[in-house]
């Protein structure tokens, strides 16, 4: 069981809460479906390792599970040391970049793939 990955601690206890409810046949009343992928499609969560720069110690990567479903994301700062760009890099080793955008106020406006 050590070797097994812990990906996502809700997506199963749905799963069994929504067997039970069928069960009963209450299902047709009450659901606690989501909508969401099967948990066996998600990128792993746990065990997560975090980069930080050494004269900073802010977080620079996030590197999340193990082996082979080993996947990061990189925080790329502004020269205020502020996050302005998350590079996430998976598994199959594609990569996506979004930006961060912000108002005239300094809250975030919308995030862009960039």
């Amino acid at each position: 069981m050590s070797g097994m990955g812990f990906k996502n601690f809700r997506a199963p206890v749905v799963y069994i809460l929504n067997q039970e409810l069928r069960k009963r046949n209450v299902g047709n009343r009450i659901s606690v479906d989501t909508g969401e992928q099967p948990y066996t499609d998600e990128l792993a969560e746990y065990p997560v390792q975090l980069v930080r720069d050494s004269t900073t110690k802010k977080v620079v990567k996030c590197i999340y599970g193990a082996g082979e479903e080993q996947w990061s994301e990189e925080l790329i700062r502004n020269a205020e040391g502020k996050v302005y760009q998350i590079k996430t890099t998976y598994p199959d080793g594609s990569t996506k970049t979004i930006q961060i955008n912000k108002d005239s106020n300094n809250l975030v406006d919308n995030i862009d793939y960039v």
